[in-house]
């Protein structure tokens, strides 16, 4: 697997460790039909279907920086922009906006409480800290919804090879 794939993977299963998390998926889901791409964000919690779900992506806006290494010569560094978003069904008469903040509260938990991910190109102590730089209501295909979008910055160590 590449970088990205296996810090993409390890995001995601620090995701799916929140309580009541949802679908999590590892990629930006689409489909042409608001059905079945709503469909991919679907859960049941607490006995209730709902819009639950997150992604694990990169951020498009600046995905991948690098940079010469400080750590040691012959090697760079690159930090890696991961973007969590996520999305919950609003339904004001159950204050939903409390219980998304909650959770978005225990996914920068979850990301948080790992200092390299278990990556061998992950420095030690270079996860995070995640950053909710975004929330906001919105919809979601035809569901109003909360959103919100959690930076993570990983960086890396990749040793240069010289040809």
């Amino acid at each position: 697997m590449s970088v990205y794939s296996d810090i993409v993977a390890a995001l995601q299963v620090r995701v799916q460790a929140a309580t009541d998390e949802g679908t999590v998926h590892a990629y930006e889901r689409w489909n042409a039909n608001w059905s079945d791409y709503l469909d991919q964000f679907k859960s049941t919690i607490g006995g209730v279907d709902q819009i639950r779900g997150w992604v694990v992506t990169m951020d498009e806006q600046n995905p991948i920086v690098g940079g010469m290494g400080s750590a040691r010569y012959g090697a760079i560094t690159r930090v890696y922009n991961a973007l969590v978003f996520g999305v919950m069904g609003l339904k004001d008469s159950s204050n939903t906006e409390t219980t998304f903040l909650n959770l978005v509260e225990s996914v920068l938990d979850v990301l948080d409480g790992r200092t390299d991910l278990g990556l061998a190109a992950v420095v030690d102590y270079s996860v995070g800290p995640a950053t909710v730089r975004l929330y906001q209501h919105r919809m979601f295909g035809s569901v109003l919804c909360h959103y919100c979008e959690i930076a993570v910055p990983v960086e890396v160590t990749k040793e240069l090879t010289y040809a």
